[in-house]
């Protein structure tokens, strides 16, 4: 019979001297290591030792009571909660005592891993003396902590490498993969993979076969045989001190030439793992080693977590898994500017509609985005009609999903037959044929109101009366494009950003007339197929494009006024951005941009003045990357560029122009704090809900700095009476586009910020 211990353990006996261990939070949907499992832990230890020493358990198998669930990792708000490097390194301590107690037991313990097992429970597993996993794509195994801006912090920076390799564990650690139970047998990580079916009697038949090498402490045979990534010649490095020095070094240059060292992290794990070696290299831990070891990876643990870009890395951790748990329904209603009441009851249909209900979908227009929508469809086994006017168009979407799926089949991450079945779920056509099954068709054809009308309204008459439709336009109005459906409440704005594989977030817009319903399936759908998505209402620009206009736009002024294109570029990639505003421009196509620009214009007034400059720009030829010219040149299709000194010529006339009167921290400020005065509008008009929501869209739709926290995390670290008092300055000397807002000025007036002012209680 069982025996409950305290609220969270269950320990009984299994055949006769193996016990299991069952962890079972009680309230939680994942088993995590917070204060109650941490406390009743200690409080078992020793339980578990006397047991053992009596002889009355002679291994024990570790397992969760949960399905389809293992452990998520510790409890991130015990490390956001640590306000200094001592407070962090002390919670690090508490977890490795704990962990070293479960390691010394006198008896082998085997991690029975079925669901995730990310960070603090990957690091349980792995103090464990085997780990088995189950063969489902469910379960994973892992250490994401560098995500977080932290290190492994109860021993994972020890015990990962001893057992895979210094190269292996360099890779796992600092790239934070998650690996399937095959992948992690062949790394070495688990000792062996059991089929899911039945997995509790499978992992006990496989603990009574290896029982006797178990308890002897033998090292049992995997498949294949353990080793760095890089074979032999890895081998050899790891076990000389020189080869150690060169593999860390690497990885250090490999650190600095991705973040520049903005993110503390991975260059503390480096630093940990070079200081450690003599712990990690050695076929057991125990003892002095491992206390040296342990101690310098608990005061690593504290130097990061204390940091600002810890902080700012773990709230957008708590944004991204708000929207996990959200339906589109809890901000913005279809009323602009109000809110729904919390407790206005739901239809059943809005409530189902939140659930798996898109199985068969649609794609008018198959170019390269087409292709990219109906790519990610399929990936997630959602078949798919792609229609277009030509066979020549339909190939060409055809060629964009089959060229993803054949990088991953070179990455080894799909194979030949899977990749074969993700593409026979795309049914490319010419005719409306099978788009009465479809749950959801999206359009994404070219941007001109009067033709995308007609198809929407040509597509109601063919698809069935619940089939959602909607549009993947970048700027014209979903509420404009409801005008003249039949039923406008089942359209809904589905904004993919360019790339579509690569961009993570989804703009799902509200129009005036949109159900909750469209809305709650567009939100459903996008988490399925993998992205992010932000509710906003239907407004030029939506909210990305409309705070990313003025920051690109001030950046033509700028170049209009003299400043360098490499030296404005270098400015914001100091800043943290993936890339410079000019680079930008070239990359969404100066075309694009400018008509872009004009609506915005047209939509908000002088704020939005477009550059002049950008016409004689796009007149000139020069639309960008796309046709290898814009203010780049480019070559090999695109992955080399240069400034090109004829573009100098198109920037208006040499004596308008002082590169002298504009500093780095102006360029910076010009470029950034249109943005966040946007922002301030955007909020106060309710185009979007909250200051969490605008920046993970900026985050995950422009590519704003993660470190930072955002743009308004970083607006409210400058104080919205700075924001006020630089855009006046600007506004003084420079033109009126930085006229603070209303909104901007009452915020700094009162002494708030975005998050106090525009916030909700998962923020």
């Amino acid at each position: 019979m069982a025996e409950p211990f305290a609220r969270a353990f269950r320990l009984a006996p299994v055949d006769g001297s193996i016990w299991s261990l069952t962890l079972d939070l009680p309230g939680e949907k994942v088993n995590k290591l917070n204060r109650v499992v941490m406390t009743e832990l200690g409080d078992l230890l020793p339980e578990l030792e006397r047991r053992g020493k009596t002889g009355e358990i002679g291994a024990l198998i570790f397992r969760s009571g949960k399905k389809d669930q293992f452990i998520a990792g510790a409890d991130i708000t015990l490390i956001q909660a640590a306000k200094t490097a001592e407070d962090a390194t002390s919670l690090a301590q508490q977890g490795q005592r704990l962990l070293n107690a479960w390691e010394d037991l006198p008896f082998p313990t085997v991690a029975a891993v079925q669901g995730p097992c990310l960070g603090g429970g990957c690091e349980w597993a792995l103090a464990s003396s085997a780990i088995v996993m189950a063969d489902d794509s469910a379960t994973r195994i892992g250490l994401p902590e560098v995500m977080l801006g932290v290190i492994p912090g109860m021993g994972g920076c020890v015990r990962l490498p001893r057992k895979v390799g210094l190269v292996q564990g360099l890779d796992f650690i600092l790239s934070s993969k998650t690996l399937s139970g095959e992948k992690a047998l062949r790394a070495g990580w688990v000792e062996a993979v059991l089929t899911a079916q039945q997995f509790e009697s499978q992992v006990l038949a496989w603990v009574k076969k290896n029982l006797a090498s178990l308890q002897a402490g033998r090292r049992l045979a995997r498949e294949p045989k353990l080793g760095g990534a890089g074979g032999p010649v890895g081998n050899i490095l790891e076990h000389t001190a020189m080869g150690r020095a060169v593999i860390l070094r690497k990885a250090r240059e490999g650190v600095l030439a991705k973040t520049a060292g903005r993110y503390p992290a991975p260059l503390e794990v480096i630093e940990v793992l070079r200081d450690t070696a003599a712990a990690y290299s050695a076929d057991k831990v125990r003892g002095e080693d491992r206390d040296e070891a342990l101690s310098r990876e608990a005061r690593g643990f504290g130097r990061c977590a204390s940091t600002e870009v810890s902080k700012n890395l773990i709230r957008l951790f708590f944004l991204t898994e708000a929207v996990k748990k959200k339906t589109g329904l809890e901000g913005i209603s279809s009323e602009a500017g109000q809110r729904p009441k919390e407790d206005a009851p739901r239809s059943s249909e809005t409530r189902v509609s939140s659930g798996d209900i898109i199985r068969q979908a649609g794609v008018l227009g198959a170019g390269v985005m087409g292709g990219g929508i109906a790519q990610l469809f399929a990936d997630r086994a959602i078949s798919v009609r792609m229609k277009d006017l030509n066979t020549e168009a339909l190939a060409v979407g055809v060629q964009a999903a089959s060229r993803l799926w054949q990088k991953q089949m070179k990455r080894k991450r799909l194979t030949v037959r899977g990749f074969q079945q993700r593409l026979n779920l795309i049914a490319p056509t010419l005719t409306d044929d099978g788009f009465q099954s479809c749950d959801l068709v999206i359009e994404a054809i070219v941007e001109k109101m009067d033709v995308k009308k007609s198809v929407i309204r040509s597509l109601e008459k063919v698809v069935r009366p619940d089939c959602v439709i909607a549009t993947n336009t970048s700027s014209l109005s979903v509420s404009q494009m409801q005008e003249g459906m039949q039923d406008p409440s089942r359209f809904v704005g589905m904004h993919f950003f360019n790339p579509v594989h690569r961009m993570p977030l989804v703009e799902v817009i509200r129009g005036k007339q949109s159900s909750d319903r469209a809305v709650a399936a567009v939100f459903a759908l996008a988490k399925r197929i993998g992205k992010t998505p932000v509710v906003v209402q239907d407004s030029p620009g939506f909210l990305v494009n409309r705070l990313l206009a003025p920051y690109l736009n001030e950046a033509m002024y700028l170049l209009s006024e003299g400043a360098g294109i490499s030296d404005l570029d270098s400015v914001l990639l100091e800043f943290g951005m993936p890339m410079g505003p000019v680079e930008l421009i070239d990359e969404v196509g100066i075309d694009v941009g400018e008509k872009v620009a004009h609506v915005l214009f047209e939509a908000f007034g002088a704020r939005m003045q477009p550059c002049p400059m950008t016409s004689a720009i796009v007149k000139s030829g020069r639309l960008g990357k796309k046709n290898g010219k814009g203010f780049y040149l480019y070559s090999d299709g695109g992955k080399s560029k240069s400034p090109d000194p004829e573009v100098e010529s198109l920037m208006g006339p040499s004596g308008d122009k002082d590169p002298g009167r504009v500093s780095r921290q102006d360029m910076l400020d010009r470029c950034l704090l249109p943005m966040i005065n946007e922002a301030s509008r955007a909020l106060s008009e309710r185009v979007v809900g909250t200051a969490g929501e605008v920046d993970l869209g900026m985050i995950m739709g422009m590519g704003f700095p993660p470190f930072r926290g955002g743009l308004l995390r970083y607006a409210d670290e400058l104080g919205a009476r700075e924001v006020v008092k630089r855009l006046r300055d600007f506004a003084s000397r420079v033109s009126v586009r930085f006229e603070p807002s209303q909104a901007l000025l009452e915020m700094a007036e009162a002494g708030k910020g975005f998050y106090s002012e525009f916030s909700e209680s998962s923020e």
